[in-house]
């Protein structure tokens, strides 16, 4: 009964996007590539003999957090065909052409058919999933075909589905999983609690992504061309509940820096908003410099990874709304992060960097600029702070390697 209302709530999901696809971008990018989502892939594979690996990552973010084991699948691997599959357009349309990758595609909404049309085409020698989407007839599909199925740096939480006394349908997409990788030991202790076995501690791939960006610096010549050697702090993956905070303290001259704003999405008009608002010299990335610009709007995607390099300091937002966004991209070279009070508590990182005083949930921009205050005017303690900060994400490294251990240790490989 329960497979057939999850069919139900799928085909209602897919009319729903149709609909909304006429007035929403995002639907209508959703709506164009699940139309065309299977000339891309037979063009791609029907004639395929290399071993396929398969990825899955729901957007952009679990992209970032599977990257480091692409990479390194690759390089075990070379000769291996690597697949990866979106759920968002917000992942694919960034994507779509990266490198290293031999195929980015959009994932056919699950169903009974399309998932053996998928695996028929695809015959995925290992399949991973990253951190969370977990599809109830793809999975199902990859188990009846013995199919190894590994889920990486997943966190669970006590009050998810998995574990609420009607949950079994939910957990039963767990045993799905030939092996699983947590992020951290509570995670281990709920799964154990359900009675699988197949955990392994491994630690948040994110630690790794970001390391990555550390050593590998890509310079972006608009924003070092703006910066000119002089102090600044990011405003990084902002909505406009952030910027309600964010524009006072801007406007109150009170931090001789110049600023960075890298909105979540890229929306002309929000971002006018924004420039009205603010009464300092403001410059757009794709737009001609602005003499005397003391603010730089970033109105282009795939760079704010890079832009945290040298900051002073970094808002990350999020947290007034839906979630905070990764709080690791800035840790990772070292300024004190800051980001609302609201919806954080859920990201283990955030909750490790504000017990270790390296970032604070702040409240309103009164409590920003006081915060911002008592470390910037103490020498001592901001640069006590940028060290700690680095040394904190350096230490979290190394789940890669242990995802890679697990799977050149198999004979699929």
């Amino acid at each position: 009964m329960i497979v057939c209302l999850y069919s139900f709530a799928l085909f209602l999901y897919r009319q729903l996007v149709r609909l909304v696809s006429y007035v929403k971008p995002k639907a209508q990018l959703w709506n164009e590539g699940q139309n065309s989502v299977w000339e891309g892939l037979e063009k791609a594979l029907s004639h395929n003999t290399r071993p396929v690996v398969w990825f899955h990552t729901a957007s952009l973010g679990e992209y970032e957090q599977g990257k480091p084991v692409m990479e390194a699948y690759r390089a075990q691997y070379p000769d291996h065909f690597i697949l990866v599959t979106f759920f968002s357009p917000s992942g694919y349309e960034v994507r779509k052409n990266a490198k290293d990758i031999d195929f980015v595609s959009y994932l056919p909404l699950d169903g009974a058919q399309t998932s053996e049309r998928f695996l028929h085409l695809v015959k995925p020698k290992v399949a991973i999933f990253v951190k969370y989407e977990l599809w109830y007839f793809y999975l199902r599909g990859l188990r009846k075909r013995s199919i190894p199925t590994i889920l990486i740096s997943a966190i669970f939480r006590p009050n998810q589905v998995f574990f609420a006394w009607y949950g079994r349908f939910f957990r039963s997409l767990l045993t799905c999983f030939t092996q699983i990788f947590v992020q951290d030991a509570s995670s281990k202790a709920l799964l154990d609690g359900i009675g699988l076995e197949q955990v392994q501690v491994g630690g948040d791939t994110r630690f790794d992504r970001v390391v990555q960006h550390l050593r590998h610096p890509k310079p972006w010549s608009v924003l070092d061309q703006f910066i000119d050697n002089r102090a600044f702090m990011v405003l990084g993956s902002v909505w406009q509940a952030d910027m309600d905070v964010l524009i006072p303290l801007i406007n109150s001259k009170e931090f001789p820096f110049q600023w960075v704003i890298v909105p979540h999405e890229i929306h002309a008009d929000e971002m006018k908003r924004w420039e009205s608002a603010i009464q300092l010299p403001v410059q757009y990335s794709k737009d001609a410099a602005v003499s005397g610009a003391q603010v730089l709007i970033v109105n282009e995607v795939g760079y704010l990874a890079q832009i945290y390099r040298g900051a002073s300091f970094a808002y990350i937002g999020g947290a007034f709304g839906a979630g905070l966004h990764n709080t690791l991209e800035a840790s990772v070279y070292g300024p004190t992060v800051f980001f609302g009070n609201k919806n954080y508590t859920k990201f283990k990182e955030a909750r490790d960097l504000v017990e270790f005083g390296l970032a604070y949930p702040i409240e309103d921009t009164v409590s920003l600029k006081n915060k911002m205050h008592e470390i910037y005017d103490a020498e001592d303690v901001f640069v006590n702070k940028q060290v700690q900060a680095r040394t904190f994400v350096a230490l979290q490294a190394g789940a890669t390697q242990k995802i890679m251990n697990y799977l050149n240790e198999k004979p699929w490989n």
